[in-house]
């Protein structure tokens, strides 16, 4: 199992850990991350080890916390619409999509490996789509087009007009690549870790990168609903909590370089570039 999907699993149930007071009626949690890879059942021993972990530290009865780990974009956005979880973990997509609809507020970010932020870029077959505005009414694969909004004013910079996009949604970024590969889509949406891995595969020898898209932040946790009241007790659990000798070496064992409090302001960009 990918180690991303184990970070994300555990750094909640260390982060939730902390602060058993605030959070004894979280009953349950979405870890809704577009992009990210394997499946929901190869990460499900993940999570429940985490849910495990949570129970006991909130002294909840063992399986009264359940939990999902959503890597499909379509899947994840339709999940955190229709549960609507007092906790969550949501991939930048996501939280532009829902933040204003579902009331979320931001109370910490992830910093993995010293990363802080992805990137995107546009992948073409050569001697195809050569810019971004050529995407006017060709087919764009990815795992995170479930929202064409996002796609164009966030990826695309509002390159191409709204309704422009003939969009593809994918479980997985390969699967892209080989839609354009095959002349399934004319182009696809991929992230940082798909470029760096593009001359390992077969099938993107003859694609090119046509387009790489401003950053956006890393993965958010927030608050909805009736854990809005809990966003004080989180926010100040999580502060230092990577140099503080009850989560230092926790920390060190995910690769996370930090867990820091954090705001909507520290998403304005993205959600301003979403809205506009």
């Amino acid at each position: 199992m990918n180690r991303r999907i184990a970070i994300a699993a555990l750094a909640l149930a260390a982060l939730f850990g902390l602060v058993r007071p605030a959070l004894a009626a979280v009953d349950e949690l979405l870890l809704c991350l577009p992009g990210f890879p394997g499946t929901p059942a190869q990460a499900q021993p993940y999570i429940d080890k985490m849910l495990r972990h949570l129970e006991q530290k909130l002294g909840k009865p063992e399986g009264s916390i359940s939990g999902v780990y959503l890597s499909d974009g379509v899947e994840a956005d339709r999940a955190i619409k229709n549960k609507r979880p007092s906790v969550a973990l949501v991939g930048p997509s996501i939280l532009a999509a829902n933040h204003k609809a579902l009331g979320m507020k931001v109370i910490a970010k992830l910093e993995v490996a010293g990363r802080s932020q992805e990137t995107y870029s546009i992948v073409a077959k050569k001697g195809g789509v050569s810019s971004v505005a050529g995407l006017a009414g060709k087919r764009l694969s990815g795992v995170v087009v479930n929202d064409e909004k996002f796609v164009v004013n966030v990826l695309l910079d509002k390159a191409v007009p709204m309704g422009s996009l003939q969009l593809v949604p994918q479980k997985r970024p390969l699967k892209s690549l080989r839609d354009v590969a095959r002349g399934e889509a004319d182009a696809a949406v991929v992230d940082q870790s798909v470029v760096d891995s593009m001359q390992e595969l077969p099938e993107a020898a003859d694609l090119v990168v046509i387009y790489t898209a401003k950053a956006v932040p890393a993965p958010a946790v927030v608050v909805m609903g009736d854990g809005l009241a809990d966003a004080k007790a989180l926010s100040g659990a999580l502060v230092g909590m990577c140099g503080r000798p009850d989560g230092k070496e926790l920390c060190k064992t995910l690769t996370l370089t930090s867990i820091t409090a954090a705001t909507d302001k520290d998403y304005k960009e993205l959600l301003d570039r979403y809205g506009r």
